[in-house]
């Protein structure tokens, strides 16, 4: 059954026209796990790889502006290739090329795909709409797993048959390595719901954002939950967005004054998060302080050894603590300047979208809003990264939303086009 939704995708993914294109590895970053059907190629691979095949056949890349998000992504390639050589082969992983390598793909195919396939401001529209469609099957799903205790997500390559149970909750995962991923899916996919609020398509909205807070209640997660906070502030903050500055600098207080009077780092204002119950907060605080204890360890190429940090460790690798933090995940993988090189894709990212929010608003362009809203999802995930690192399919939902950035800022909005349209109109009958 895995390898029959796999080839039916991959063949979408080739007769679909251009502006459904992207609709195949929506569908499998959202309903197929991440395991290998072939050696190194997970389905998200096999799709993104299709991708862009075609993509380069069908001359899609031609006539993209270089923008420095481009350079950015880039950087970060370089990089984490460039780690391998801080790193030695070992039973848990074989070859530090290839691991690194694979991150590569993932990364940087998920970016390129949303680059030719969601490149302008109908394409975002339309991934926005489509998106809460795609993950309606998802709620279910997870509604089912929870209720009836057995995962139906199993014979998609979900790794686990059973539900997972912690503190008498029971937590589903879908097709997802982990419950909080699968939350975060949902609760990343929410400033979309407000899009289409504002763009008057309240039913769907309504139905979408039934279907996120299913995804989110269902894994029974504290972070994908804050993640939920992180939208809230977007809905909040649309009609005060020319303050958002002043809610940074109010938060960067906070922080300060915290730090201050409770002598250790902000981020263990985390450990006192528990909106569910079991919450593991406190890990994730203390994770952050021997991060920064044990700098010198990994800061250049990353470290294969983790496991003298916190007393408790993973499964899988008896070498590393449970690594539930992304920038510190890529850290370990490939040093200080891959955590950098992230943090620096979100912050053009942010600045792009800034830049041309700016233009709009001077305008009184009802379009800003589609940026807005695209700026709050990757909020959203900036958040979820500190709570869980994107080590399966979920890493699809971010960077394909990275990619649609310079075509988005560098698309003309329906006034724009309608003014360019008076205006030539004026010129040729003057």
């Amino acid at each position: 059954m895995l390898f029959t939704f796999v080839g039916i995708l991959a063949v979408a993914q080739v007769v679909l026209p251009r502006k459904w294109a992207f609709l195949p590895l929506v569908i499998a970053a959202a309903h197929i796990g991440n395991g290998e059907i072939l050696p190194e190629l997970t389905p998200a691979r096999t799709l993104i790889v299709c991708g862009l095949l075609r993509a380069i056949l069908g001359g899609y890349f031609s006539g993209l502006r270089i923008t420095k998000l481009d350079y950015a992504v880039g950087i970060f390639a370089t990089v984490a290739l460039m780690s391998t050589l801080g790193h030695e082969p070992d039973p848990y992983i074989p070859s530090p090329f290839y691991a690194r390598a694979g991150l590569v793909l993932n990364i940087c195919g998920s970016y390129l795909y949303g680059r030719v396939y969601i490149c302008g401001l109908k394409e975002v529209i339309r991934y926005a709409t489509v998106l809460p469609l795609v993950l309606m099957p998802l709620a279910l799903g997870m509604s089912s797993e929870q209720s009836t205790r057995t995962n139906p997500y199993f014979f998609l390559g979900s790794r686990s048959e059973s539900v997972m149970e912690r503190d008498g909750k029971f937590r589903a995962q879908g097709p997802f390595t982990h419950p909080i991923l699968a939350g975060t899916c949902g609760a990343t996919a929410l400033p979309f719901v407000f899009l289409l609020w504002k763009r008057n398509r309240k039913g769907l909205a309504f139905a979408a954002g039934v279907t996120c807070m299913t995804i989110v209640l269902a894994c029974a997660s504290s972070g994908p939950l804050a993640s939920v906070a992180v939208f809230v502030v977007v809905v909040v903050m649309w009609k005060r967005r020319e303050k958002l500055k002043l809610l940074l600098y109010g938060g960067v207080a906070v922080a300060v004054l915290y730090t201050v009077t409770r002598g250790r780092g902000p981020w263990f204002l985390m450990a006192s998060l528990d909106l569910v119950g079991g919450s593991t907060g406190w890990h994730r605080a203390k994770l952050i302080d021997q991060a920064y204890y044990y700098l010198d360890e990994w800061w250049l190429f990353g470290t294969d050894y983790t496991r003298h940090w916190m007393s408790s460790g993973v499964r899988w690798n008896p070498n590393m603590v449970d690594l539930t933090n992304y920038y510190i995940h890529l850290g370990v993988t490939g040093g200080l300047g891959l955590t950098l090189s992230l943090m620096g894709i979100l912050w053009i990212s942010f600045a792009m979208l800034r830049e041309r929010m700016n233009e709009l608003r001077e305008n009184g362009d009802p379009d800003e809003i589609i940026l807005w809203c695209v700026g709050g999802a990757l909020a959203t995930h900036a958040a979820g990264f500190v709570a869980i690192s994107y080590f399966d399919q979920m890493y699809v939902f971010f960077y394909i939303l990275v990619g649609a950035i310079p075509g988005l800022v560098d698309s003309q909005t329906e006034q724009e086009a309608a003014e360019e349209i008076e205006e030539n109109y004026e010129m040729e009958h003057a």
